[in-house]
């Protein structure tokens, strides 16, 4: 019989994934991963702290299970703990984007990061040791998810698997605008490439003008995607890129299975937007960044996409997106075409940040689509937002600013004067996370 639930998910996951640098005291990059984790693991069993590919970098998660804001104050409580624990390791996290200097990453022996540096090439695979992002997972709409064979679940007639749709395609369009928001990486290997040299050098190809980028020559797995029609759309698109996959991965000598981290279809996909193994819908397109414009994202995300799902909202793709992002009618948000979200604003998101009249309106209308959702009382945690629109100044904007100030040359930083940002931009972090955790609290008692 089909499916005719009009159900939406009651109890909504929400997760939260932090990566990090490991600095030593000078501000220079240091392998203190291994070293970092066995602490944490030993002072703060409940801290859920893991490995990245390289030896340089850790992340913090909080497993996407319980609802903001409870989860985003957990994060940040976690990461209390493991700045604590840096410290008496003589180590400092950098939460930034990329590194402002240029180093040669080492990498963990795993058999996944082997698999990997063959398919994508070794010059483009040192790049994920390279640059750190801030991931957000939120549930997938009620009943749509296989929990056990960790697929979607082909369905009809149900309003459940249309707000798949929407939120899917909802997540591919805000891309470059919150990419923007949350840009923090204008430097890459001692040079200035990008407002977002993360997303140029990660994500690469024709649309940046980067032939070098991680994925350039693998697109489907890495680039921001085209929006899809209908649940049956995505679950194709799911199942053609686990095929294309496999067959990669056959020609090098592996086993597709003894590399997937979750043993799903799912686990074959980088891209900016993912639906993944947890059941959520994965936004992993965002710099690492302030604990406060981390928090700003976390809330804007969450509301919207929880609101799309609760009150079964059309995202409807129109020309007249372009010119009104965002516009709601209380049934209806548009969105522009895709292959202009694509081809067009995510390079000049990537490049010109809110310095483009273009990117700073979508910005804008995309934190006043979050406030028709959030209560009034609650928006405050949108602050850094209104302050970046006002000042038109990300995180990346104020990097700049500080190596101008200097008097350092920006297409050639040494790696003295690199450290020396590195460190200067970490040194407040405690204090940042001291402050931003008494606005979450001050949020749930609202």
């Amino acid at each position: 019989m089909p499916n005719c639930s009009n159900k939406s998910q009651k109890i909504m996951k929400f997760g939260v994934e932090f990566e990090f640098f490991t600095l030593d005291e000078s501000g220079y990059m240091a392998n203190g991963s291994d070293r970092l984790i066995q602490r944490v693991k030993k002072k703060y069993p409940e801290v859920y702290i893991k490995r990245e590919c390289g030896k340089n970098m850790v992340e913090i998660t909080t497993p996407p299970n319980i609802e903001i804001p409870n989860a985003t104050l957990k994060a940040i409580e976690d990461l209390e703990k493991v700045i604590e624990c840096a410290r008496e390791e003589n180590l400092i996290l950098y939460s930034y984007g990329t590194y402002p200097g240029s180093f040669t990453p080492e990498f963990h022996s795993d058999k996944r990061y082997k698999a990997q540096e063959k398919i994508f090439g070794k010059q483009r695979f040192l790049i994920n040791g390279r640059c750190i992002g801030l991931h957000i997972h939120y549930s997938l709409p009620w009943g749509v998810f296989d929990s056990l064979k960790k697929i979607i679940k082909p369905m009809l007639r149900s309003k459940n698997a249309e707000s798949l749709v929407h939120i899917y395609n909802f997540c591919i369009a805000m891309d470059p605008a919150i990419t923007a928001l949350t840009q923090s990486s204008p430097f890459y290997q001692g040079k200035f490439l990008a407002k977002d040299s993360r997303m140029v050098i990660y994500r690469g190809g024709q649309t940046f003008n980067y032939p070098e980028g991680v994925f350039a020559n693998h697109p489907e797995f890495g680039a921001l995607q085209d929006y899809k029609s209908t649940n049956t759309d995505i679950i194709h698109a799911i199942a053609e890129r686990f095929e294309n996959w496999s067959e990669i991965v056959q020609k090098i000598g592996y086993n597709i299975y003894s590399l997937a981290k979750h043993g799903s279809i799912m686990d074959s996909a980088w891209n900016p937007v993912k639906i993944n193994a947890h059941g959520t819908i994965e936004i992993r397109g965002m710099d690492m960044n302030h604990p406060d414009i981390i928090v700003a994202a976390a809330i804007l995300i969450k509301f919207i996409l929880k609101t799309i799902q609760e009150k079964f909202l059309l995202v409807k793709p129109s020309d007249f997106g372009k010119s009104s992002p965002f516009k709601y009618d209380g049934k209806t948000i548009l969105i522009p075409p895709s292959t202009y979200v694509r081809n067009e604003l995510q390079y000049l998101s990537a490049y010109e940040g809110l310095a483009n009249d273009t990117v700073c309106k979508y910005c804008s209308a995309l934190v006043q689509l979050a406030k028709n959702f959030i209560p009034e009382k609650k928006q405050f945690l949108l602050k850094p937002f209104d302050d970046m629109l006002s000042a038109r100044q990300t995180a990346s904007d104020r990097i700049i600013k500080a190596v101008e100030y200097a008097g350092w040359d920006k297409e050639k930083l040494t790696p003295k004067e690199a450290a020396t940002l590195a460190l200067e931009l970490s040194l407040n972090l405690y204090d940042e996370i001291a402050i931003i955790k008494e606005r979450l609290i001050k949020f749930l008692d609202n």
